[in-house]
């Protein structure tokens, strides 16, 4: 559960960090937003099984392949929902900013509870309605318009719900069991993972970008250290982690919320030198 910790990527401060480097509207900075979006589902999907296999006491071939089919169905049926079931109910919800609000919030409830009735994590479902909720069920022309105080924008006013409230009181119930002791107990345990989640991403996201022959070795190195922006994805699979798993102690989150403070914090600090030196990005 560590290692799966590690590997999560947080696409909010990714973002605002890639905004703020005036990549995020690139090329490269939609593959990494794209790449960083699978990485969470993956991990994801193998929080799933991990989960059941120790339900189970045991996993196999089979269960393996029915969460993923189940993962693949459910993600196509948000689709689904998205792009055919919205265009015929929608347009009477999205005439009022209220009333188009009060729907998108419902549907993403909706979606997340019935990915927890389908047997998944409910933490899928609530991801994939992130993802989708706001892309697809509101109208295009709804989400971007501007309102007076910028509640009017459907995006604004989610942001508002989520990382003005919501968000924050779960970073705060996270923080009143981190112990900072944690450092002094296994120093070298948290330099090893230190290393090791920084190193996976330049490794796993910086090479495969590099040898998929469309990137140069400063933007592979661009996207090696970009993904390892953690946060709020890490926080919560420690947090379940912590819930479900008798061998995962407090020491163990206390160590994961260090690490994913100092790679996120390290993202901005080495691409404001590696950024201004790309040139002739391709503007999407």
């Amino acid at each position: 559960m560590v290692g799966l910790a590690i590997s999560g990527t947080s696409l909010a401060t990714k973002s605002r960090i890639l905004d703020d480097l005036a990549i995020l509207r690139t090329k490269l900075g939609h593959s990494m937003m794209g790449g960083g979006m699978v990485d969470n589902i993956i991990s994801f999907i193998i929080l799933t099984l991990a989960l059941n296999a120790i339900a189970e006491e045991s996993i196999s071939l089979i269960s393996i392949l029915i969460t993923i089919s189940l993962v693949a169905g459910f993600f196509g049926g948000v689709l689904f929902v998205g792009y055919y079931i919205y265009p015929i109910v929608g347009p009477s919800f999205a005439k009022s900013q209220e009333r188009g609000f009060v729907f998108a919030f419902l549907m993403g409830l909706l979606i997340a509870g019935a990915g927890q009735l389908a047997g998944l994590h409910f933490v899928i479902g609530a991801y994939l309605a992130g993802l989708f909720v706001r892309e697809e069920i509101m109208p295009r022309e709804y989400q971007f318009n501007n309102f007076s105080g910028g509640l009017g924008n459907l995006d604004s006013r989610f942001r508002t719900l989520s990382h003005g409230f919501l968000g924050p009181i779960f970073i705060v119930s996270v923080a009143y069991k981190v112990d900072f002791g944690a450092v002094g107990e296994a120093p070298l345990f948290l330099l090893g993972l230190i290393g090791a989640a920084i190193v996976g991403k330049l490794v796993g996201a910086g090479f495969g970008a590099y040898i998929s022959g469309e990137n140069s070795w400063k933007e592979s190195l661009t996207v090696g250290i970009a993904m390892n922006g953690r946060g709020t994805v890490e926080l919560i699979l420690a947090a379940i982690a912590l819930e479900k798993l008798e061998a995962f102690t407090e020491t163990h989150l206390s160590l994961l919320v260090i690490t994913a403070f100092v790679t996120t914090l390290m993202v901005p600090i080495v691409l404001r030198y590696i950024v201004p030196e790309l040139s002739d990005l391709e503007r999407v």
